[in-house]
């Protein structure tokens, strides 16, 4: 039986900004929603004006998939967005971003967690992006390499330990159906108005660079965060 939902509705914020000094510009704005056989499912097309040396956030609501595939574990079923920038008929900027649809439950009756309202037993491990010599600077062989061998031991699941990791790791998981328990370190506080900006930036920056993967399921601050209550 065809367990997918009717159809999906697609929420899309874009950033875009007007690096030169030049007066208001009429842009113009494609979305395009492709499946994994690049076949457009979904697309939407607006007009807006950017003034000179400013930025705008786009929000889209609307875009609708009909029976979209679900992410999962056993299944990572991937979409891509393309979203094309147009100024006097010319595209002046484009981005392909990677996605996908599921639903994650934590509360539930047995305390159980649920994707797609289906219950998965989490079995993961914790690792710090650390070696000697080269901490974060791992190479991307490196990366892939450590991916392979969680699947190969059998885990489903990872967690940043304890500073968000290389985002190879992201692009790996939503490809490959780990769940991803990411986290940003708040082990050092400093009760101050200038560190407390720093780290809502800080903050603020780790979730759009996460926020369309699939599988982070868990958004953490550490497990020793010095963070106060208030």
């Amino acid at each position: 039986a065809d367990v997918r939902p009717r159809q999906s509705t697609l929420n899309s914020d874009v950033t875009i900004k007007n690096y030169s000094n030049a007066a208001n510009k009429n842009i113009v704005v494609l979305q395009e929603v492709m499946d994994k056989e690049n076949r457009v499912v979904a697309q939407t097309t607006k007009d807006y004006l950017l003034k000179g040396s400013g930025s705008i956030v786009i929000s889209n609501r609307n875009i609708v998939v009909n029976k979209p595939v679900l992410w999962s574990v056993e299944n990572p079923y991937l979409y891509k967005i393309k979203t094309t920038i147009r100024l006097d008929n010319k595209t002046v900027d484009e981005l392909i971003t990677d996605f996908g649809f599921r639903t994650v439950n934590w509360r539930t009756p047995g305390n159980q967690f649920y994707l797609n309202g289906k219950p998965v037993f989490i079995n993961g491990v914790a690792e710090y992006e650390h070696l000697l010599g080269q901490s974060h600077a791992f190479s991307h062989e490196q990366i892939q390499s450590r991916v392979k061998w969680l699947q190969a031991a059998g885990f489903n699941a990872f967690r940043d330990g304890h500073q968000p990791h290389n985002l190879l790791y992201g692009k790996l998981f939503n490809e490959k159906g780990i769940l991803w328990w990411t986290q940003l370190s708040a082990h050092v506080w400093y009760d101050t108005p200038e560190f407390k900006s720093n780290f809502k930036k800080l903050l603020k920056q780790w979730v759009i660079e996460r926020r369309n993967d699939p599988a982070v399921v868990l958004w953490g601050l550490q497990n020793e965060s010095k963070m106060p209550k208030a």
